[in-house]
């Protein structure tokens, strides 16, 4: 075990429909106790963007991959104190029952960087440079530690 400690999840499944609750377990392992802000469990969704492009000059190809966070919903399960080895927290968190239709979308940039970016973005999606768009859902276990290193775990979930 690096560090101060880690941290575990417990779900009883990974796979959720739009209106169900996810429910689940949050476990500390700590070398030692420890100070922190606050222990939570985040539910976010996230999309990567991968984009193919002809390089300067028409020579060779480059690929530029990017991330944007679409949903991150918060739950704090407790708050500043001293946490020790072997405390659990119990969680739910309701999928939205709209979940599915929140469309990924590029930040929006405001000027003629923003007009020119748009622009780019109509071009690659009606010429279909942009190749590959994937939503990863994932619930994030967080112990915020001041002045150190937070102790996370990611637990990948499926929703659909």
């Amino acid at each position: 075990m690096f560090g101060k400690g880690r941290i575990n999840i417990t779900l009883e499944r990974t796979h959720f429909d739009p209106g169900d609750i996810i429910s689940g377990n949050i476990t500390l392992t700590l070398k030692k106790p420890v100070e922190a802000r606050s222990i939570s469990v985040s539910m976010i969704g996230e999309y990567r963007s991968r984009r193919r492009s002809i390089g300067t000059g028409g020579k060779g190809m480059s690929t530029t991959r990017e991330r944007y966070r679409i949903y991150d919903f918060n739950q704090e399960l407790d708050r500043e104190k001293e946490y020790s080895s072997g405390q659990e927290y119990s969680f739910e968190i309701k999928v939205p029952a709209d979940i599915l239709s929140m469309s990924p979308k590029l930040p929006e940039l405001g000027g003629p960087l923003g007009q020119g970016l748009k622009f780019v973005q109509t071009a690659a999606t009606l010429t279909g440079a942009i190749r590959h768009i994937q939503i990863k859902w994932y619930l994030l276990a967080k112990l915020d530690i001041p002045g150190g290193m937070d102790i996370r775990k990611k637990a990948d979930i499926t929703i659909g």
